[in-house]
């Protein structure tokens, strides 16, 4: 008798430690599928989730620059274990998850669900969704034959997700749980120095994205921040560029080194009421000389480069021969150009028809960010 109820004691004590593993395994496994870090800059070349052949469209000669291996590669870095995505083209992902079952599926954005898109006559993109907040979902890309990484935008409203007229937005695949629209991300402290952009970077008049566009800093470009705030979003600097002052997103820039000589540059002090998203028609960069008159139509970012800009100038290329590209009118391609299609693509400006025309820069009859790509290196040579 004695040695049953001991042998039953055993039982017992043994049903309670595997009860207390299972629960504290699946408390630390909740805990790990909730957290996320949201990607803003390009994967090194060392990471394996990109350039290994555990990614698999890596393996079989399709890596980046490629929407598909760039998703897939998120996917594994997000999940930390191999995704259960479709191998094949971009069209192809969302009804292949919606008929195996693998994710749950949907047309509302989620932090790190996958957004699929399929184009009219064939092809397709596929985007990851990095943040939500005050109504805008950023996403996290890649470009066939184009750009590595990229980041776009588009508003939480946007049935299309952001996408161009003939993308047809298919949904999302939620690949896991991480929680609303808020990234759980490690604190950043910025500080004043030398900083280089990590992409093309918008200067602002004010903190904050509501403010209005005042030019826009060349991707690698080495500026000097002499003061850092912050909202509800973003980290921002203060800096001067083309004799221009503003305000830049301290997101999209790499910390170089201190100031080693003093600086004459001193942040304004913001004004009280909110200024205009949209650009009075009488506005003028500060940059313009006084005899040039804009071109541009009054929805249309502005631009610092002056009509009278000399051919071999950094960021910008003479339009006379090319016959497409110079968008804004200037008589040059530049970064400004680049910058205006990769708007419109993404749905944050309109142009006239005789914008849209200066945008096909690859010839394909098509607007997207392949476009962008191509002036881009067009620029670089």
């Amino acid at each position: 008798m004695r040695y049953r109820v001991t042998k039953k004691v055993s039982a017992i004590v043994v049903t309670v430690a595997i009860l207390f593993t299972s629960v504290f395994s699946m408390s630390i496994f909740a805990n790990a599928a909730t957290s996320f870090s949201p990607r803003l800059s390009a994967p090194s070349s060392t990471n394996k989730y990109y350039y290994s052949d555990i990614n698999v469209f890596y393996k079989y000669g399709y890596g980046m620059p490629n929407c598909t291996a760039y998703a897939y590669g998120r996917a594994y870095e997000i999940l930390k274990t191999e995704p259960k995505l479709s191998w094949g083209n971009a069209e192809d992902w969302y009804g292949y998850n919606k008929s195996k079952g693998y994710y749950k599926y949907g047309q509302t954005p989620k932090l790190g669900a996958i957004a699929c898109w399929a184009y009219d006559g064939g092809g397709g993109h596929v985007a990851v969704v990095e943040k939500i907040e005050n109504g805008q979902i950023t996403f996290s890309n890649s470009a066939w034959s184009g750009s590595n990484f990229y980041l776009s935008y588009a508003s939480t409203s946007d049935s299309n997700a952001g996408g161009s007229s003939w993308w047809n937005f298919q949904g999302y695949i939620y690949i896991g749980d991480f929680g609303g629209g808020q990234a759980e991300t490690l604190p950043i402290t910025y500080k004043t120095g030398i900083y280089k952009t990590t992409d093309a970077l918008n200067m602002r008049s004010g903190i904050g994205t509501g403010n209005s566009v005042l030019l826009t800093i060349p991707s690698n470009t080495q500026i000097t921040v002499t003061n850092v705030k912050s909202d509800s979003a973003y980290n921002w600097g203060y800096t001067t560029y083309n004799g221009q002052n503003g305000w830049v997103c301290m997101d999209y820039c790499k910390y170089v080194g201190a100031v080693t000589q003093p600086t004459t540059a001193k942040p304004t002090t913001q004004p009280t009421t909110a200024k205009p998203t949209v650009q009075p028609t009488t506005a003028k960069p500060t940059t313009q000389p006084t005899t040039a008159k804009p071109t541009q139509p009054t929805t249309a970012p502005a631009t610092t480069q002056p009509a009278t800009k000399p051919s071999g100038s950094s960021g910008s290329k003479p339009a006379d021969n090319l016959g497409v590209g110079d968008v804004n009118g200037d008589g040059y391609i530049s970064i400004v150009d680049a910058t205006m299609i990769q708007q419109y693509v993404s749905g944050q400006i309109e142009l006239t028809e005789k914008q849209i025309a200066q945008c096909d820069f690859d010839f394909d009859g098509r607007i997207t960010v392949m476009d962008t790509t191509c002036m881009q290196k067009y620029l670089t040579y």
